[in-house]
């Protein structure tokens, strides 16, 4: 993988929010399919969680990775084409999004057999599960953002790379996924924002990745320098 020394790291979130505002348009397009399948899911499921999760996981993989896309060119390039959105990354990338569902499939059912039987033998992959489910998707942004920058790297290396990237470097890694969650918090208190929160969250969740990354000297394949 391309790397780069230290003293020329880029300041991913700063690229990726002074696009956000010039490249709206694309926030929006990119944010409305992942509201429609939250929202379709949530009423199907009748809010159990167990059927919420996979439903979403495997429906909305396709939208959650049009819409990484889009963040992945707001914060290497500043720039979105309609091209990008037809790149050779999008089979991997939709199965680490169904990885990490199967993950947090699998210990949602693991704890809805131990509610159901109280067994202690049943406690120990729910808490298993938890410990594989929570590094499944903490990892999800980083292996997602590899694999739509090297499409044909092996599946099992993403994953590696990306453990190593937040064990080097956690802050970015957590950071992100805290900053998501607000921004979620925030969009259900003043909804009108929730049309924007998932574009916001994804380029907040990218730049957090390419910056854990380059703690191990991985940068972008390609991408365009800004002063």
């Amino acid at each position: 993988m391309a790397t780069a020394a230290p003293a020329v790291e880029e300041d991913w979130l700063r690229r990726g929010a002074r696009a956000l505002w010039s490249r709206a348009p694309w926030v929006l397009a990119a944010s409305a399919p992942v509201l429609a399948v939250a929202v379709a899911t949530g009423w199907l499921s009748g809010g159990r969680l167990l059927v919420a999760v996979p439903a979403a996981g495997v429906a909305g993989a396709p939208v959650l990775v049009a819409l990484a896309i889009v963040a992945q060119r707001l914060v290497l390039d500043g720039e979105v084409r309609a091209r990008d959105l037809r790149g050779p990354g999008w089979a991997p990338a939709v199965g680490a999004f169904w990885a990490a569902t199967a993950a947090v499939t699998l210990t949602l059912a693991a704890f809805e057999v131990y509610g159901r039987t109280e067994s202690a033998a049943a406690l120990v992959p729910a808490l298993a599960g938890c410990v594989v489910a929570a590094y499944a998707v903490a990892l999800a942004p980083a292996a997602v953002a590899l694999l739509l920058d090297r499409p044909d790297a092996p599946w099992r290396r993403v994953w590696v790379v990306a453990l190593l990237a937040a064990a080097r470097r956690p802050v970015p890694v957590l950071g992100g996924w805290v900053a998501a969650a607000l921004l979620g918090w925030l969009g259900l208190r003043l909804q009108v924002l929730l049309l924007v929160v998932p574009g916001i969250a994804a380029v907040v969740l990218v730049s957090a990745a390419w910056t854990a990354l380059a703690g191990l000297g991985v940068t972008p394949s390609r991408h365009t320098s800004q002063d």
